[in-house]
């Protein structure tokens, strides 16, 4: 054992102060709110590599090690020789290991494992077995930190904490116990970074980045400065209602982050405390590095104006970590997400079967029955549309019914909802679910099963951080949005094109642009669905299109954000026992027996530039596994192609949303379907004889074509490798691109080519 004092076993810490970090009850609490006490720092060099390491596990792949000096870990790549270390090699005087925030009556007091723990000698670390344990007792003094457990008062501030260090293969493991971390008596810890310079670098160069989880993916590259987005952060699965969100950040469908250095690279795959995390990026500036790592919101705190602080419950359970090595060829961000899948099946987040499809690819539909007390598609009317589409050889249909219960899109109380009668009742969806039968369709009925537009019973509703009703914003799809920019622009290297729509018809669109949904407390979901699914609605429909779950995580009074993120998941689970299931939105908690995802964002929340790119990193995780799609393609966008080729690049089932309005059937802008039918035929063709085959088949390489058969520098033009050996070459500029490998594309066009 090496250490400067033995560090005192968590059971007996837990016996003799039996402080946890959910002691304090939820609700207001009185703390003095605006003191804010930063961590004094120390020397440099606590902040830096001290070069004196111990090896504690080595294979062929990878070396961890453990700074003896400053209890850092440090990661060698031992195929390409390159070193991941989790303080910076040279002179530092703010880097650390792990770092919090925790509220005391005293104050708020900000801590982390340099400053307040090993520059006081209150750190010490264990080999055992190739297994590597930290343990840290951080203060605000020296003097606290040379107590033992037993001595500390409840005036004294400490946190202590283990942290350990596994490996196999290629892949390091981090654990960290909530559970059997103590803290102040009475005080709590809002939120928690984990080894935020762990490859932090002061240079980088041209081919280095950070793979974002903007939406389903970004590649941020290090070389040069944007202010737009020199410094993102994105929240895992979106923002947290309970803490009354206002939802204008960036946020994750997946819990990972990766960082390409040279020819080697790493994946962090967060597999627990993941609805909790925030990705933090930075680009090198100012003098401190460029930086990417995950903080944890274990609390949700809110203050008021009047000073008076609202706490939720502490997260109590484990913060866990798979950093997975990536070298040469692989060390990209499409290794990133190889690497990335295999973890998620391994821990039964992914399913490991294939996707499986009928004899051709399918064509997603959603139809809009009602909207703002407006009735826009009947049944009837549905059957109408589904004509049109088989006359024209479309016949692998899966058809998404939304608006039909009650409320409409702003759907009202799932478990007191009826099939509107202005659309055609129950009697109208046997008939439907008849007629789609025989046409060889799926029907699914959209609904949310935890969000209403309408107040839920006292007993029933879950209330936010402040005791208010807690609630989300869903997106209107109806809304006319006058967009005068698309981050197709920047794809297709052209600015100055101007998208402009004209309202077609006020009846079709709606004057909300989002609704407000009010959110079930989570404890009473678990009975509602249960019964709901048992409920012999599935003898009139094939499954349910669940558009709520897939895009929000919350947590209530009762039930920590991934407690309640993994009641979801389980009851989304569930389904399959009965009936389909389609997911909207793609957070990939909900979608273990999806049979399809819809509405993934292609798009980043960030502004898209050659210094921040749109990639199908989520796509690539999910390829193989469930069919996906993105937002309803817009058949009345001058840019109409683009999109279509932007779905074809990411391996997407082509997505429409339609309305029956005026005896005309009206795509997702408004423009008549029968002004584009043929190109939306000829599209869904296309998609057919390329994914059919590929359906089942994973995305191993997606990469920007740089240079043309001449040479010289091409941009817009983009290829998908999938594990068959095909590749999928698409154009997005107006000039046909010969590659180095002498394929050519023509504009606006794509090309298949089985190697």
């Amino acid at each position: 054992m090496h250490t400067k004092r033995f560090f005192i076993s968590v059971i007996t810490i837990i016996l003799t102060l039996c402080i946890l970090l959910s002691s304090c009850a939820v609700g207001s609490v009185k703390f003095r709110t605006g003191t804010v006490i930063d961590a004094k720092p120390a020397d440099s060099g606590y902040h830096t590599f001290s070069g004196k390491s111990e090896t504690v596990a080595k294979n062929e792949f990878i070396e961890l090690s453990i700074d003896k000096n400053n209890h850092s870990i440090i990661v060698k790549d031992l195929l390409t020789n390159y070193t991941w270390n989790a303080l910076p090699e040279r002179k530092n005087e703010t880097a650390y290991t792990f770092g919090l925030t925790l509220y005391t009556a005293n104050g708020i007091y900000k801590l982390n494992t340099q400053d307040n723990s090993v520059a006081f000698s209150s750190s010490s670390f264990n080999i055992d077995n190739g297994k590597l344990s930290v343990s840290y007792i951080l203060s605000d003094n020296k003097e606290t930190a040379k107590k033992s457990i037993e001595e500390m008062t409840k005036n004294d501030i400490f946190v202590c904490f283990n942290a350990v260090f596994s490996m196999k293969d290629q892949s390091v493991y981090l654990d960290i116990d909530l559970s059997q971390t103590v803290c102040t008596d009475g005080a709590f810890i809002s939120d928690f970074s984990v080894m935020p310079f762990f490859g932090a670098s002061y240079s980088d160069s041209a081919d280095d980045y950070f793979l974002i989880p903007d939406n389903s993916g970004a590649v941020m590259h290090l070389a040069k400065n944007d202010a737009a987005t020199d410094n993102v952060k994105v929240h895992v699965y979106g923002e947290n209602p309970y803490n009354e969100a206002e939802y204008d950040s960036a946020s994750a469908t997946v819990p990972v982050f990766g960082i390409k250095r040279s020819n080697s690279a790493f994946s962090a795959v967060i597999t627990d405390g993941d609805a909790l995390a925030v990705i933090n990026a930075k680009r090198a500036s100012n003098g401190e590095p460029s930086v990417a790592y995950p903080e944890l919101i274990i609390t949700e705190v809110k203050t008021t104006e009047n000073n008076s602080l609202y706490k939720g419950l502490s997260y109590d359970g484990k913060i866990s970590i798979a950093y997975k090595f990536l070298s040469d060829n692989n060390a990209n961000y499409s290794g990133m997400a190889t690497v990335s899948r295999e973890e998620f099946i391994s821990n039964s987040v992914l399913s490991s079967s294939k996707t499986d499809i009928q004899n051709e690819f399918p064509f997603y539909l959603t139809v809009v029955g009602q909207a703002d007390s407006k009735s826009l598609t009947t049944i009837n009317q549905t059957k109408d549309i589904l004509g049109i589409l088989k006359g024209k050889g479309i016949n692998n249909i899966i058809l998404s019914y939304k608006g039909l219960l009650s409320g409409g899109i702003a759907q009202k109380n799932l478990y007191t909802s009826a099939v509107s009668n202005k659309l055609g009742g129950k009697t109208g969806l046997e008939e439907l679910y008849e007629y789609t039968r025989t046409q060889n369709c799926t029907l699914m009925l959209g609904t949310n099963i935890f969000s209403s537009s309408k107040n839920f019973l006292p007993t029933e509703k879950s209330l936010s951080i402040q005791n208010d009703t807690s609630a989300f914003v869903m997106r209107n799809d109806l809304a006319f949005n006058n967009n005068a920019g698309n981050s197709l622009y920047t794809r297709i290297g052209s600015k100055s094109f101007q998208l402009g729509k004209e309202k077609m018809n006020s009846a079709i669109y709606s004057q909300t642009p989002d609704y407000i949904m009010n959110l079930m407390n989570i404890n009473k979901l678990h009975d509602k669905f249960q019964t709901y699914l048992e409920d012999d609605i599935f003898s009139v429909i094939d499954g349910i299109t669940v558009t709520d779950a897939g895009q929000t995580v919350y947590s209530d009074q009762k039930n920590d954000r991934q407690t309640a993120m993994n009641t979801v998941s389980s009851l989304l689970r569930a389904v399959s026992n009965y009936g389909k299931l389609c997911v909207e939105g793609g957070n990939i908690y909900s979608i273990y027996n999806a049979d399809i995802v819809a509405g993934m964002e292609f798009d980043t929340f960030y502004p898209e530039s050659e210094h921040y790119e749109s990639v199908p990193f989520a796509q690539s995780v999910l390829h193989g596994t469930v069919l996906y799609s993105g937002n309803p393609i817009d058949a009345g966008n001058p840019l109409y192609r683009y999109e279509m080729l932007r779905y074809i690049e990411y391996g997407a089932v082509p997505s429409y949303e339609w309305i029956y309005s005026e005896a005309n059937i009206y795509c997702y802008s408004g423009y008549l379907l029968s002004e584009r039918i043929s190109e939306i035929v000829e599209f869904y063709n296309d998609a057919t004889a390329i994914f059919t085959d590929l359906a089942d088949d994973t995305i191993i390489n997606h990469r920007k074509i740089k240079k043309d058969a001449d040479g010289k520098p091409v941009s817009g033009v983009y290829c998908t490798t999938y594990s068959d050996g095909t590749e999928i070459y698409v154009n997005y500029t107006g000039n046909i691109v010969s590659t180095s490998e002498n394929i050519a594309i023509g504009p606006y066009d794509y090309v298949s080519v089985k190697r």
